[in-house]
């Protein structure tokens, strides 16, 4: 990122994470990504069932556009959104993911800080 002094500052690797457990669903965590045309090439590799989806907008992917990845590359069965919420300058909410989500693909689900979630 460049600064308005014309610094350049790294913000980190943005990679994501695909997690095979054998007899269980194959998970995605797509880390502190933003929309990109390979993710078609990780869900036809993987066919991750579960997204965890970051939508805090600023440093990952708004919800709105969370949810186009989600709607245009994947095919899950459930998706929780991630990365918002934690900080005053990213999105407190995820609303904006789950209206985008409204037509699927999967399962949207938005767990308290704490709770347990099984699939």
């Amino acid at each position: 990122m460049i600064t308005e002094d014309g610094v350049s500052h790294a913000l980190g690797n943005p990679n994501g994470l695909m997690l095979h457990i054998d007899d269980e669903p194959t998970l995605y965590h797509m880390g502190d990504t933003d929309i990109f045309a390979d993710m078609a090439l990780i869900n036809e590799l993987h066919a991750p069932a579960i997204g965890l989806v970051p939508v805090g907008d600023r440093f990952t992917m708004g919800g709105a556009v969370a949810a186009l990845a989600c709607q245009r590359y994947f095919n899950f069965d459930t998706v929780i959104p991630i990365h918002y919420g934690t900080f005053p300058i990213i999105d407190q909410t995820p609303e904006a993911f789950v209206t985008g989500m409204a037509s699927g693909p999967g399962e949207v689900l938005t767990p308290k800080p704490g709770e347990t979630v099984e699939f």
